[in-house]
């Protein structure tokens, strides 16, 4: 069946930047896809009783939570859920609808930032063209963040464009917050450098250079109308 989004929720996401869905995702899945990202952020960092994932650098974290749809982390259902493709379509009007990437941005308790400043999703992105992304907030922040541009609550999924200037500093400054971000690109995505992403060398691991055009097995397709 398809999924057609409400003028107004379209109207509001071109004004603001930025529209929040309330609970698509359950508490069980939430507590689900945590589990399966903590579990390749194990897997990749091997932790230790004596350097826990609690005590790394959150710019650690950060650096070993890209992509990690390539280890098991099931994006493309994840991404057929409540028709989450096609809502990018109707929000972003380009197609087909790719992954860019996904990034896990889970914090510890040392409170430091992989970047210096806020930047938009487009600045931190190697991936060209970034439409925007989708945010799913996996457990409560400890505090409230004033910004329109972070989900509220727990199982919330929001999209926000590529454009909007994304609180970054704040974000990494909460203790043991949990967030999946699975960013949207469209037809032929480029790998460009771009020395803002702390991860722009990232995919030369994959074989491709700056410049290459982001095959399917990098840039997979989750919605083409």
């Amino acid at each position: 069946m398809r999924f057609t989004l409400a003028q107004e929720h379209i109207d509001h996401f071109n004004k603001t930047g930025a529209i929040e869905f309330d609970g698509v995702f359950s508490e069980k899945e939430c507590l689900s896809l945590k589990e399966k990202a903590e579990e390749i952020l194990a897997l990749r960092l091997n932790p230790t009783d004596r350097n826990p994932l609690d005590y790394m650098s959150n710019e650690c974290l950060y650096l070993n939570g890209r992509n990690l749809w390539k280890e098991g982390l099931e994006l493309k259902k994840l991404c057929s859920k409540k028709q989450i493709g096609e809502i990018a379509y109707y929000l972003f009007r380009k197609k087909p609808i790719k992954i860019g990437f996904d990034q896990y941005i889970r914090t510890g308790i040392l409170q430091d930032c992989p970047f210096k400043e806020d930047h938009t999703l487009k600045e931190i992105s190697s991936v060209r063209p970034l439409l925007g992304a989708l945010l799913i907030l996996l457990e409560p922040l400890s505090s409230e963040i004033d910004s329109p541009f972070l989900p509220k609550k727990a199982g919330n999924a929001m999209y926000v464009s590529g454009n909007v200037i994304m609180p970054l500093i704040s974000l990494f400054n909460e203790k043991k917050a949990s967030m999946l971000l699975v960013s949207f690109t469209f037809g032929k995505a480029l790998y460009c450098l771009e020395p803002k992403d702390p991860l722009t060398h990232s995919l030369k691991k994959e074989g491709v250079v700056f410049g290459d055009v982001a095959a399917e097995d990098l840039c997979p397709t989750i919605y083409h109308p």
